[in-house]
């Protein structure tokens, strides 16, 4: 252990005795914790049989460290013990000293384990490209020693795959549908009605029901939790939708949609920008959803990505 001494030049600042009058070594941590479990059981023997050393020893660290100090620490009649005043003043330090000491050793070991971590993350297909990967490159300049792994999954399997266990983290649509997952909202969408380009229904204002059930569909798997939305949506509504195909792949959806007479429905975050789609908002009262993180158990490296991605997101992103 390296020596600390020079830490304690400074242990007191405040009124009454300056006990470092002055330094003939270096202080030693174990000069400290010995002389705080003879503060705090008052007794000499039994602060020894505490620490797994002989009394002796402890007697010479603790005179050790009052001739470091140059001054008592402890009035001593017979075996008993008792703190003086300048014990009392540097008990307190003392214990501040060790515990900032802990914390920062608890803090080294925790950027270890995420230098040396793993971390495994999952995302729906079109929230991932547009979001993630950005996530991703950002934790990898910060944290190079960590090894990511990556998948895309509809949100049903990704939410089954966190609570496996072989999914650390999850972006998706929140709250999740199973309750034992933690979750973190990170913004705001919608759902949106989706077309190519060129169809006929590009240039409407707005959507009516009438629009919606005539148009010809291509749409998500019922295992993402756009889709189910949408269909809570028209079960309150009273729409009837149809559609001719549906997809678990939403890259797969969107290159079947763009040029063709198909529409479908997705969040808005994930399509906008698009220069070959055109996105339209649907009826009142619309299909607002909300975007996170879900997650059961924390490790450093997830930790670590979690806080990342608040910090950048913690004015929104704009969907």
């Amino acid at each position: 252990m390296k020596s600390i001494g020079s830490t304690y030049d400074k242990l007191y600042s405040g009124k009454g005795p300056k006990i470092c009058k002055h330094r003939r070594g270096q202080l030693e941590l174990r000069h400290l914790r010995y002389f705080i479990k003879a503060a705090e059981l008052q007794n000499f023997t039994r602060a020894a049989e505490a620490l797994y050393v002989s009394q002796p020893t402890l007697s010479v660290q603790i005179q050790q460290l009052e001739e470091e100090l140059g001054a008592e620490l402890f009035s001593r009649s017979g075996r008993s013990i008792k703190l003086t005043e300048t014990g009392q003043v540097f008990l307190k330090r003392a214990k501040e000293a060790i515990r900032s000491l802990e914390i920062g050793t608890q803090e080294v070991d925790a950027l270890n384990s995420i230098l040396r971590g793993h971390l495994h993350l999952g995302s729906m297909p079109l929230y991932g490209s547009r979001y993630v990967s950005g996530w991703i490159c950002r934790f990898n300049s910060q944290y190079p020693g960590v090894e990511i792994n990556y998948k895309s999954l509809a949100s049903e399997d990704l939410e089954e795959e966190v609570l496996a266990g072989r999914m650390d983290l999850g972006f998706t649509i929140v709250p999740p549908q199973h309750g034992e997952l933690q979750y973190h909202e990170l913004f705001k969408d919608e759902i949106v009605c989706v077309v190519s380009e060129g169809h006929e229904a590009a240039d409407k204002k707005k959507l009516t029901v009438k629009d919606l059930e005539a148009l010809p569909l291509v749409l998500p798997s019922e295992r993402i939790s756009a889709t189910r939305l949408l269909g809570n949506y028209c079960e309150e509504h009273g729409i009837e939708l149809g559609a001719s195909m549906r997809f678990d792949d939403g890259h797969a959806l969107l290159s079947v949609l763009k040029g063709s007479r198909f529409a479908t429905f997705l969040p808005r975050g994930a399509v906008q920008n698009n220069d070959a789609l055109v996105v339209m908002s649907m009826p009142p009262p619309g299909i607002p959803v909300s975007v996170g993180l879900v997650w059961t158990n924390l490790s450093p490296s997830t930790k670590a990505f979690l806080e990342l991605v608040k910090a950048l997101t913690k004015d929104g992103l704009k969907a």
